[in-house]
């Protein structure tokens, strides 16, 4: 799992290793494991010093998805804790009273960059692979070992929001001079440069947010600047979400609140909404989605996302029909528009050059209730999965998911057409489906058909 090597300098060198794996992910005895390592690296008055590194290609991939599935089913105030546990080690190492640096050969993300950001200092290799961020947004969650906290408190509030609010990996020389990382040096020298940080004394032990008067790099949460950013960025995440994502506002107030009291605190805080996200639908949902599903579709050995396949196709041509069929009740485009952004479809019938055959009228008349028209888009998605999941142009629920959702748009939050109507549940379906049927005419599988792929179907 990792090694310790005590050099005669009095600097421990703790190795990642995990056995049987080609990159280091986070699960709870690693977590554990290393928690204790800390402790009695803090205890020993042999050790000057400490750098954490690993003996991989890459430095930590994040954690382990089956920690995700150990807290579902959780209450969030018990996920809470439970999650309370990696950020107590990431604690552990910082708070240990000895100089820490991070030594990274490679990708650091996640729970793995939130490793790093614990350290007093990071050096990574010049490897042009690497990645380092917190993509845990983009997963429905966010970052729960000190993320939210620790890096706006390191390159202050405006730099932080968009890493954490968009997930989006970055190079090493762009987290260089993002001020995530310290230095960035040749691959053969990672170790050497770490251990000279320590000897030439650029590494202090303790973190400056554990000191007293410590302030913020750039504006003060509370300065009237900080304000106003945190009201473009709620606006901002409000539309780019239409709400249906929960996480990214969740990170949001916990820069805000977080920033506003000692690190305990912020940590304390980070963990609640951490607590409440993963206990959540949406979470679940966006982890089979964009992992998952990807994962078990991609061992098929078949681009089922592909935009010119016959699946992405039906699904498509299910939503411009019933697009045209809206239209041709006198529903305007606008409408449509509005139904499937606020839907979450990452695509909507214009995009897929829904054409003007049908002249809007002079006078918009929304002849169908919005919420009518959103089921409407989206059942017909619905219905085309099941469809091509009943005929075998898709094998399993997993490709029918992530090729909806990668190659259409279909809306991520809700995991997938056929994750979707199996949470629905047989019941939901004929209420749902049922009153589509009274008020317009049966245009879709029937749900009798929807629930049985459903029940066949498995991830």
């Amino acid at each position: 799992m990792f090694t310790t090597d005590i050099d005669a300098e009095g600097i421990a060198t703790v190795t990642i290793d995990m056995p049987g794996r080609s990159m280091n992910v986070i699960d709870w005895a690693l977590t554990d494991a290393l928690d204790a390592e800390a402790r009695a690296l803090a205890a020993n008055p042999a050790v000057k010093a400490i750098v954490l590194t690993s003996g991989k290609k890459d430095f930590v991939a994040g954690a382990d998805l089956a920690i995700m599935h150990d807290l579902y089913d959780l209450t969030p105030e018990a996920a809470s804790d439970r999650i309370g546990t990696l950020g107590a080690m990431v604690r552990a190492f910082e708070t240990s009273g000895k100089p820490v640096v991070g030594a990274a050969p490679g990708t650091a993300l996640g729970g793995g960059l939130e490793i790093l950001l614990g350290c007093n200092y990071r050096i990574a290799a010049d490897n042009p692979k690497a990645r380092f961020g917190l993509p845990e947004v983009t997963l429905g969650i966010l970052p729960g070992a000190g993320g939210t906290q620790r890096l706006p408190r390191i390159i202050g509030i405006p730099a932080a929001l968009p890493v954490l609010v968009y997930g989006k990996p970055m190079t090493a020389e762009q987290a260089k001079a993002a001020g995530i990382l310290d230095e960035v040096v040749p691959p053969d020298n990672l170790l050497a440069a770490a251990k000279a940080a320590v000897r030439e004394g650029r590494v202090r032990p303790g973190q400056p947010w554990d000191e007293k008067g410590f302030a913020l790099p750039g504006p003060a949460p509370q300065s009237s600047e900080a304000m106003d950013l945190f009201s473009s960025w709620n606006a901002k995440v409000l539309a780019e979400t239409s709400g249906n994502r929960p996480a990214p506002k969740a990170i949001l107030s916990c820069v805000f609140e977080g920033t506003r009291v000692p690190i305990d605190a912020g940590l304390k805080i980070e963990r609640d909404y951490f607590g409440t996200l993963v206990t959540g639908d949406v979470a679940p949902a966006m982890v089979w989605a964009t992992f998952e599903a990807r994962i078990a579709a991609s061992k098929e050995g078949r681009n089922i996302a592909d935009p010119d396949g016959p699946y992405v196709t039906s699904g498509v041509s299910a939503l411009l029909e019933e697009t045209r069929r809206l239209r041709e009740e006198g529903v305007p485009d606008s409408t449509i528009e509005t139904a499937a952004a606020q839907l979450g479809m990452a695509r909507t019938p214009k995009d897929f050059g829904a054409g003007k055959e049908i002249a809007e009228m002079s006078e918009a008349m929304d002849t169908v209730p919005l919420e009518d028209v959103k089921d409407r888009l989206l059942f017909a998605q619905v219905s085309a999965a099941a469809t091509a999941l009943q005929g075998g142009a898709v094998a399993l629920a997993a490709e029918a998911d992530y090729g909806a959702v990668a190659g259409w748009g279909f809306p991520v939050h809700l995991g997938g057409p056929i994750y979707f109507a199996r949470q629905l549940g047989p019941e939901g379906l004929e209420q749902r489906m049922g009153k589509l049927e009274t008020a317009y005419g049966l245009r879709f599988a029937p749900p009798p058909v929807i629930a049985a792929v459903t029940d066949a179907a498995k991830p």
